[in-house]
């Protein structure tokens, strides 16, 4: 009898699956700007103490802004040491410890990274094709031909088709569907608030069965050519269509 335990294989939470499960478009796009998680707010503050040292700005900016600071630091430390748990503090000198690795120089009040190491070929032109994969618009997912024109239009390097449609499957962007119907909103700025004034739905486009796409409202050009807020909403198609 075999009494050896089976242990379950576990499996590997790469970048692109960072990315597909992270809640929002936003979210996305941060993960794959900085290539994994983003910096905690501890870990951002070895950063900010540095442009504080080194800021240009008026002394009494620059008193209020230590104030901010001490106050960020101790609401996110205090409680570690009433707790008497040193994981936030490790994590704290870790990122010091890279702040003085990676710094090199001040001149004229800006901070000089001179020693951060440059990202291999290879992992930046995976990092740009996240993000040019993040950034298509619903008439890039029309169909995979589009998809890639749009990658050769911005100069993103690739392998071959099979490579983009991995990635985005891992990263859980999707083409269009036969039958899914997408509505493109606009809204000009409200110059007071910079918010939207009001959203309009001025365009939407059917996935036809046979591929083509019906377009209402607007052409993609004009769209395009809108100076404002932009949205998009997808219907997607009935399933037993």
């Amino acid at each position: 009898m075999n009494l050896v335990k089976k242990i379950p294989k576990r499996t590997r939470l790469t970048l692109n699956k960072q990315i597909a499960r992270a809640p929002t478009h936003a979210k996305k796009w941060e993960i794959a700007l900085h290539g994994g998680l983003p910096p905690t707010q501890i870990q951002m503050l070895p950063s900010q103490a540095t442009g504080l040292r080194f800021s240009s700005h008026p002394e009494d900016w620059n008193i209020k802004a230590k104030e901010q600071l001490k106050g960020r630091f101790a609401q996110l430390l205090f409680p570690a040491l009433m707790e008497n748990n040193p994981a936030p503090f490790l994590e704290l000198l870790e990122a010091m410890a890279k702040e003085r690795r990676e710094v090199t120089r001040f001149d004229n009040g800006l901070v000089l990274y001179g020693r951060r190491p440059k990202p291999p070929k290879k992992k930046e032109a995976g990092r740009k094709l996240r993000l040019a994969i993040l950034s298509l618009t619903p008439d890039d997912l029309i169909s995979m031909r589009a998809v890639l024109k749009s990658l050769e239009n911005c100069e993103i390097e690739y392998s071959d088709e099979s490579h983009v449609r991995r990635v985005m499957r891992e990263m859980d962007i999707h083409l269009l569907k036969p039958g899914d119907t997408v509505y493109l909103r606009f809204s000009e700025f409200d110059l007071h608030t910079g918010e939207p004034k009001e959203w309009q739905c001025v365009r939407k486009f059917v996935v036809e069965q046979n591929g083509t796409v019906t377009n209402y409202g607007l052409s993609q050009a004009a769209y395009d050519e809108l100076r404002g807020w932009k949205a998009h909403r997808v219907r997607l198609a009935s399933p037993d269509k």
